[in-house]
């Protein structure tokens, strides 16, 4: 955007933000070719200092420091200054830096509207539930399981024998190595799962279902779902329909053996991001920056992504980058 624009609310991305592990590019044949929408700017983490407002916003002021991720289907973050309404935001954590905290919006809310919103877990109903998180070591699972044991769960997660310390470090009670000969054998130690969050959807043998308890209180929650798989192939009516049936499918299944499995999607969450603030600057949430790239290195964080196998968070840094607006102050 021009610097001078303040409608709604203008961020000044000052040392870095996120890049999106979403593919957002396969689903463009179905947006309308609109000077809005290209050319196309991807990324959706942010954190910055508000350089302008508009007339409408009354709890946001120039100067203040923020974060968030942009809504889905709008011009994301990989630019030195981007424009969001002032309802998707708040004000960032104090004790990190914009690096670090652009690691966290998209993955953490991702995560908090698995757990908080579809799982229906909180602060209060959390202590001592068993909770499984498979696939812990990406941005998704690592926020997961610290947000898990910040309310007071009892957490096992999955991961690969490289990312097995990490997963440790970040609280969790049981890590397990998906690749070991017997990783079904580990999962079924003990009682069942109170709370299952799958970050990643492929499974061989034994369904992730079948480790939850009996009871309609206990929840499978998956981030991955085959939406974009499905509008990629039947177009975007079609493929929605069929994705809202086999959503239906899953969940009438799981309940005639008394469990509930459901999808999950990022969703902004203003309210939600102030209790990830306040838990990061609390010290029981911390951002996993898996590699910090230059703004100029943005096609290499891409090929990484693509690789897959991340700990944490891909971050990109604006810090020294001259844009057309001049070069960018840091706070």
């Amino acid at each position: 955007i021009m610097q001078p624009a303040s409608n709604p609310l203008d961020i000044a991305m000052l040392d870095g933000y996120g890049k999106n592990v979403i593919d957002v590019l396969r689903t463009l044949q179905y947006f309308p070719n609109n000077k809005e929408r290209f050319p196309m700017v991807l990324g959706r983490d942010f954190s910055g200092e508000v350089v302008g407002v508009g007339h409408g916003v009354k709890h946001f002021q120039v100067g203040d420091e923020v974060w968030g991720a942009t809504l889905a289907g709008r011009q994301g973050s990989h630019a030195e200054y981007i424009a969001v309404p002032a309802s998707i935001i708040s004000k960032k954590p104090k004790t990190k830096d914009h690096l670090q905290c652009a690691a966290l919006p998209y993955a953490g809310l991702t995560a908090w509207a698995s757990i908080r919103t579809v799982g229906n877990l909180s602060r209060y109903t959390t202590r001592s539930k068993r909770c499984l998180v498979l696939g812990a070591s990406g941005g998704v699972g690592t926020f997961a399981v610290q947000l898990l044991k910040a309310w007071n769960g009892i957490v096992t997660a999955t991961c690969s024998t490289g990312a097995a310390e990490l997963v440790s470090k970040l609280g969790a009670d049981n890590v397990i190595d998906y690749m070991a000969p017997d990783y079904e054998a580990q999962l079924l130690q003990g009682p069942r799962y109170d709370f299952i969050l799958d970050c990643v959807g492929a499974h061989q043998g034994m369904s992730p279902t079948k480790l939850l308890h009996r009871g309609r209180l206990s929840t499978y929650v998956t981030v991955v779902s085959p939406v974009l798989r499905n509008t990629d192939d039947l177009g975007l009516v079609s493929g929605t329909a069929l994705s809202a049936f086999q959503a239906l499918q899953l969940t009438a299944k799981e309940l005639l053996d008394g469990r509930s499995a459901r999808w999950a999607f990022f969703c902004t969450n203003a309210d939600a991001l102030k209790d990830m603030a306040e838990l990061v600057d609390l010290g029981k949430i911390t951002p996993v920056v898996s590699s910090p790239f230059a703004f100029a290195e943005i096609p290499e964080a891409y090929r990484k992504m693509k690789e897959g196998h991340a700990r944490g968070k891909i971050v990109i840094s604006t810090v020294g980058q001259q844009g057309p607006m001049g070069k960018l102050q840091m706070a």
